[in-house]
């Protein structure tokens, strides 16, 4: 993320093809990548997904409840599938690994843990009460369809029902809550530019995380950050949050993690209504119709808001058109999404505005039109010995008006093709991908991508699993300043790996850990020098070069009647990071500013979180994630790297009253340096501890409301600061949310 001396985030159009493949098909009796045991055969020569959920007994078969072929929407297929759970003996070796990797590698205060601990301590001591297993099917570790609690990586899952129950006017609002990621919301609750970030990779966090929905990127060619209004809250079936480097499975800009958005198809019917402090409305509709081999949905959002601030206003419209047929030929998917934005933005404020009145408007408000279109249609076939054949083709077109008017254009080819090998699976994939930014201006990028890739999931004993993966890909870039200008060009080629391996400890205790390499290449705007005041484009800046990383990983999970705690450290080190250089001399008589490989980086995260079910009618929730993230070349090695905190903790608990359930949460965030301040020269942005209050009642099968209020203290805080100013957040607000269900 980019900001000119304006004060205005630079968000050129982001144009990232979705790849409609992330919750692949998996044909119906290859071998389970865990226990190498035969699926059971489906009695049918289509595919059939195996995503849904498992609710596990001890010793007994778990069945998986049949899902849709593209989105894990349960009750698609009349068949279901058995896993057989191991059984082991109780053991903890994990911890012991653990704790020796935490002392070796990662220092943590004594007086912020030792409270940290003190509360898990507590909190386990209150459990009472036992609960059943939910087990949902994931798709994001691997590519290959397994349960979470198998999969060699880290990967949270967040049902749509959690996203009802949160009160969440947008995605980015609920993701804040989510341990070992952070949000950055310039403009308030609506998310209008806001940017995500996994494992705290701080001011280049948004650049390092890959967004997909329905496993396409919707990630651009530039540096602008998540369109998440592009996608109607209610056609989200669940998000999968992959807490580990993607770019072997994905592609480069996976570097913290991915979040994979997964969209429903089923046939229920419902509407969503909310309003809220500030002018806030929200309407969001789902309507799912099927027959004997079609199925389809239509989902609708219109959301308003005058914002916390003068000139904040913001009107979104989004919708998205689903159809999926299958036959003895095989399936055919195809969507259609589109979505527009109006958003006014009101600019910086100084520190002394801030603190006076942080309502008002800054010096350099302006106003935006944002848009967007995107379209894929995908095939499966199962084959032959019961491997599965895939390609889908996509198409995405954004369009950004703020100073400029950029476009991003991203269009790309995906065939797949999976089988069994020996006990194990492998998958075998490719993408060709052609993206472009132009400016109304004539300055145009081109980036044409090339890569391919093999996955293998491989059960070594009956509780040991192993994976590894690698991929190739190439970038040619070519660059034009202006309309009938000379073209210039430029190549690269990067290789990433990945080895992982899952132990299962005993019943209810488990170990991941691996090894990772990823890489990302330039952004179109980040190989422009640009105006240091008015922050046009100026000149190709084609030395910027891709930027490495490599990941080591560790957690240990230990489950217990009433819910589970984990453990999760990794450590990210980078290698010629780009990033914001203020300073780039003069170009063309000018003052410019650049992007470059600035210089490496090292992170260090420890994640630790728990849920427990207190009661038959209360639980909570907590997590602390500890950051020690640092700039380890160049003038300022040493410093703390921009917009990384050092503590995060998350706490809720919720409590049920007669037809009533209570909810609270709170949020810590200590101190940051601020945005491009490599030195630490400036002031930090505080540190700052919001909370929020809700109410929800399911007055029948067909209706149910909340009730919520956020941050209760109408607490003034900031989470993002430049060398120019600060963004003010939200003061406290209440929204009200009816679900209608048809």
């Amino acid at each position: 993320m980019l900001v000119g001396a304006r004060g205005v985030v630079h968000t050129p159009q982001f144009n990232g093809k979705q790849e409609e493949g992330v919750a692949r098909s998996t044909s119906s009796n290859l071998r389970c990548p865990r226990n190498g045991q035969a699926d059971e055969p489906s009695g049918s020569a289509s595919v059939t997904q195996a995503t849904g959920r498992l609710e596990q007994a001890t010793g007994k078969a778990t069945e998986v409840v049949s899902a849709s072929p593209d989105t894990g929407q349960q009750g698609d297929l009349p068949q279901g599938r058995l896993y057989y759970p191991s059984t082991v003996g109780e053991g903890g070796e994990g911890v012991y690994l653990l704790v020796f990797l935490m002392k070796k590698s990662f220092a943590v205060r004594a007086r912020v843990f030792a409270p940290a601990l003190s509360l898990v301590g507590l909190a386990c001591a209150s459990v009472l009460a036992q609960t059943q297993e939910v087990n949902p099917v994931v798709i994001s570790a691997s590519r290959i369809p397994q349960p979470q609690s198998q999969a060699s990586v880290v990967v949270d899952v967040i049902s749509r029902q959690q996203i009802e129950q949160s009160g969440a006017s947008n995605i980015s609002e609920f993701l804040d809550s989510v341990p070992g990621m952070s949000v950055n919301r310039l403009y308030g609750r609506a998310g209008v530019d806001a940017s995500v970030d996994v494992g705290y990779l701080g001011q280049s966090g948004s650049q390092n995380v890959l967004i997909l929905i329905d496993g396409q990127r919707v990630n651009g060619a530039d540096s602008s950050g998540s369109k998440f209004a592009l996608l109607p809250m209610s056609a989200i079936q669940q998000i999968e949050i992959r807490k580990a480097n993607g770019g072997v499975l994905f592609g480069d800009r996976a570097q913290g993690g991915v979040v994979n958005i997964i969209t429903r198809n089923d046939a229920s019917k419902s509407v969503n209504l909310s309003l809220g402090s500030y002018g806030y409305q929200k309407q969001d509709a789902y309507i799912g119709f099927q027959s004997d081999q079609l199925r389809g949905s239509v989902s609708l959002m219109n959301a308003k808001s005058d914002g916390y601030r003068e000139f904040s206003e913001s009107d979104q419209r989004s919708a998205q058109l689903r159809l999926a047929h299958g036959s003895d030929l095989g399936k055919f998917s195809f969507f259609l999404r589109a979505f527009d934005e109006d958003a006014n933005l009101p600019s910086y404020l100084t520190r002394s505005q801030f603190e006076s009145n942080p309502k008002r408007i800054g010096a350099y408000p302006i106003a935006t039109q944002r848009s967007g279109t995107a379209t894929g249609l995908k095939y499966e076939r199962a084959l032959e010995g019961n491997d599965l054949f895939s390609i889908d083709a996509y198409r995405q077109e954004l369009k950004d008006k703020t100073y400029d008017t950029i476009t991003n254009t991203r269009t790309s080819i995906n065939p797949e093709y999976k089988t069994a090998l020996g006990n194990g699976q492998l998958i075998l994939g490719g993408e060709w991908a052609d993206m472009q930014a132009n400016t109304d201006q004539g300055k145009q990028v081109k980036q044409q991508t090339q890569s391919v890739f093999a996955q293998t999931i491989h059960p070594l004993t009956s509780i040991i699993s192993v994976d590894a993966g690698l991929r190739s890909q190439s970038a040619d870039n070519s660059f034009q300043t202006g309309s009938g200008a000379v073209s210039t060009s430029a190549n690269a080629r990067k290789t990433g790996a990945s080895v992982g391996l899952f132990a299962k400890l005993s019943d209810k205790a488990s170990l991941r850990t691996g090894a990772l390499t990823g890489f990302r290449f330039p952004n179109a705007d980040e190989l422009y020098s640009f105006n240091r005041q008015t922050y046009a484009l100026l000149e190709i800046n084609p030395s910027v070069s891709p930027m490495s990383t490599k990941e080591y990983f560790l957690q240990y999970e230990q489950r217990h009647n009433a819910g589970q705690f984990s453990a999760h450290y990794r450590r990210i080190e980078a290698t010629g990071e780009i990033a914001y250089q203020f300073d780039c001399g003069v170009v063309g008589g000018v003052n410019a500013s650049c992007n470059s490989n600035l210089y490496d980086t090292k992170r260090s995260v420890l994640s630790l979180s728990s849920y427990w079910r207190i009661s038959p009618d209360s639980s909570f929730k907590g997590s602390v994630d500890f950051v020690d993230a640092s700039l380890s070349t160049g003038t300022y090695a040493g410093k703390r790297i921009p917009l990384t905190p050092q503590q995060v903790v998350r706490l809720s608990y919720e409590k049920k009253v007669q037809n009533y359930t209570w909810m609270s949460s709170a949020n810590y965030r200590n101190n940051m340096v601020q945005a491009s301040d490599q030195g630490e020269l400036n002031p930090k942005i505080p540190s700052r501890t919001v909370f929020d209050l809700g109410v929800r009642r399911q007055f029948s099968q067909d209706v149910s409301a909340s009730l919520w209020v956020r941050n209760v203290m109408n607490k003034s805080y900031y989470d993002y600061a430049t060398y120019n100013g600060v963004y003010p957040a939200d003061g406290r607000s209440v929204f009200a949310n009816v679900k209608l269900s048809f």
